[in-house]
């Protein structure tokens, strides 16, 4: 048996991980960082990473989900979207981050896109007309861009960022490594050791050939599904209930003008219906809208008029959705949706409709994408398997630092919340 010891492991590089490691390596403590998945390099930015950074999952009900599983997790292929943590995380839960959030942005550079970058976004700015047209305000997105490393022309960022524009966990990592913490990739934790009610440590298989890492403290941070499968593995009762992913549906249609062009998904949304409806609106850029063209043009309308093609445009809507699901042992996925997520649904949905006919839709052309997952989280929910600490109620110095804490669904993307809460827990431990 191979032994390493150190004073905390975390496993998982994502947002929360990658925080918390050189949050805790700053402060010269001893870590090591766990990641399942490899450094890649060449794949981040190209097509390539459909099929060597994500790992596509599907839950028994057919809802479609997307995995980083790589050094930076998700983070490496994420919209790069911020949002400030949802008003309940304090007001109920009794965790205010509001501290370590302006930290953060301030740090990274958060902002909005400026106003003369998306200039050229001929389509886009005719959604935004046609809402505002209806009186839904759809605004430019703070976003985890430099906007001087940015390329307004690109949409590849679901595909990873060639340019360094857009920040990923991998720069935290690069802080980290440079101050002390040790990095293992190709690394599968498979549990964690509880001896006597404590964490002494996690088993795991990679390549340099340790297979048991023994620390004084264990942080979980593999995500909404890795992480409650290392919990059910370790035999913590609890982990994987509670599960949402944030669902959307996709809304397509042909318009009477050129789609989008070089534009970027995600550049403007609605917040306005997350708390009264549940579920906010946004644009497709170009790179979404190239795969609908595909199943468009495969489709025997496709067929008849591909001549349709350029002038497809497209919308949005993501819901909040109750956490009614759960992860299994053996990584099986169960998603229903509530009749109250069928309604959010319809409503979103009908209200990318209502932008898309007054954007000059044609009202016969509408095609949908549903169920398709974006923020796996619920499945180590704060109440039910950790504390307010964050600390697992099976386990002491066993700790869980991702969106599986988060009690139900934010409504919007977690990164943001993510690092602030991975911060905050730094000081902590």
């Amino acid at each position: 048996m191979a032994r390493i010891e150190t004073d905390v492991i975390v496993v998982g590089s994502g947002p929360g991980g990658a925080t918390l490691a050189r949050e805790l390596a700053l402060k010269g403590r001893e870590v090591i960082l766990v990641e399942r998945g490899r450094w890649h390099k060449w794949s981040v930015g190209r097509l390539s990473s459909l099929f060597t950074i994500n790992k596509m999952v599907r839950s028994k009900e057919g809802g479609l989900m997307s995995r980083g599983i790589t050094v930076g997790g998700s983070s490496v292929v994420y919209n790069g979207n911020a949002y400030d943590p949802p008003t309940w995380l304090a007001s109920e839960v009794g965790i205010d981050l509001s501290e370590e959030v302006a930290e953060t942005k301030s740090e990274i550079g958060i902002r909005p896109l400026p106003e003369d970058f998306c200039k050229g976004w001929s389509a886009t700015q005719r959604l935004v007309e046609a809402a505002a047209d209806l009186d839904i305000a759809l605004t430019p997105q703070q976003k985890f861009i430099n906007p001087e490393k940015c390329d307004p022309r690109c949409d590849d960022c679901m595909l990873g960022c060639r340019r360094g524009a857009k920040w990923t966990a991998r720069e935290y990592i690069e802080e980290a490594k440079a101050h002390g913490a040790r990095v293992l990739t190709r690394a599968m934790v498979e549990r964690v050791i509880i001896e006597d009610g404590h964490a002494k440590g996690v088993k795991l298989r990679g390549p340099d050939g340790a297979d048991e890492i023994r620390a004084e403290k264990v942080v979980l941070s593999a995500g909404g599904i890795g992480t409650p499968i290392i919990l059910l593995h370790s035999g913590v009762e609890g982990a994987g209930e509670g599960f949402f992913i944030d669902p959307m549906n996709v809304v397509v249609a042909v318009g009477k003008y050129r789609g989008p062009d070089h534009e970027m998904t995600f550049s403007y949304a609605s917040e306005e219906f997350v708390e009264s409806e549940g579920y906010l609106v946004g644009n497709l850029g170009s790179r979404v809208l190239s795969g609908n063209k595909l199943m468009h043009l495969l489709s025997l309308r496709g067929l008849l008029r591909p001549h349709q093609l350029p002038r497809m445009m497209g919308v949005f809507t993501k819901i909040g959705d109750t956490p009614g699901g759960r992860i299994h042992a053996d990584g099986t996925i169960e998603k229903p949706y509530s009749p109250e997520d069928q309604e959010k649904f319809r409503k979103g949905t009908e209200t990318c409709k209502k932008i898309l006919l007054k954007a000059g839709a044609d009202p016969d052309s509408f095609t949908v994408a549903h169920n398709i997952g974006g923020h796996p989280g619920g499945t180590a929910a704060i109440g039910k398997v950790v504390g307010k600490d964050l600390q697992a109620y099976a386990a002491k110095n066993l700790y869980v630092c991702d969106a599986s804490v988060f009690p139900r669904s934010p409504g919007r993307p977690p990164t943001l919340t993510i690092i602030a809460l991975s911060k905050h827990m730094a000081k902590e431990i």
